[in-house]
């Protein structure tokens, strides 16, 4: 298997709309930086490929049903992905796009919007953005991977486990609380 590496920037390019999850919905929506995330790597042609992808990486979250906190990792810091999971569903939003990789804890990579007008909540998981944002990212580690796994699922359960994918996070200032 050869190496998958994701970097998640720490300049926020934009804002996305979101709620505070799980319970704060009611009250209202708040704005979060839309951060690049760049996946790099080698393909079968021994070729260098690097795509890039809108990622959100804080969030809002609402616990009490009260009080709203920005939530997200802000340090530096590289960690190997632990594991692909794919029973796990998008669960503050409806989503086809089914499955995460862990990179420690509750911290996943997983689906995120399609689009400005999609309304996803977050509690620091790295969101891939975009119609089918995370299928042609999920898509893109298989091609740099190698994985030989007979079906797509095999392979990305191959991948989580062979311990070749990493994510460096640069040092981001955490952004305030911003109501919409």
């Amino acid at each position: 298997m050869r190496t998958v590496d994701i970097w998640v920037s720490g300049m926020p390019i934009r804002e996305s709309t979101t709620w505070a999850y799980p319970n704060g919905g009611h009250l209202g929506l708040f704005l979060v930086p839309v951060y690049q995330c760049t996946v790099t790597g080698v393909d079968d042609a021994n070729r260098i490929v690097s795509e890039r992808f809108d990622v959100l990486r804080f969030g809002v979250m609402c616990k009490d049903g009260r009080t709203a906190s920005i939530v997200g990792l802000a340090d530096r810091q590289t960690h190997v992905i632990k594991a692909w999971i794919g029973s796990y569903n998008v669960h503050s939003a409806r989503s086809n796009e089914n499955g995460a990789w862990q990179v420690y804890g509750n911290f996943l990579i997983h689906d995120g919007p399609d689009n400005s007008s999609e309304l996803f909540a977050t509690v620091g998981c790295i969101e891939i953005m975009g119609t089918q944002g995370f299928s042609r990212f999920n898509d893109l580690i298989i091609r740099l991977s190698g994985s030989k796994a007979k079906t797509r699922d095999a392979q990305l359960v191959e991948i989580g486990r062979a311990g070749t994918m990493r994510i460096k996070y640069d040092a981001a200032k955490r952004p305030p609380l911003k109501k919409v």
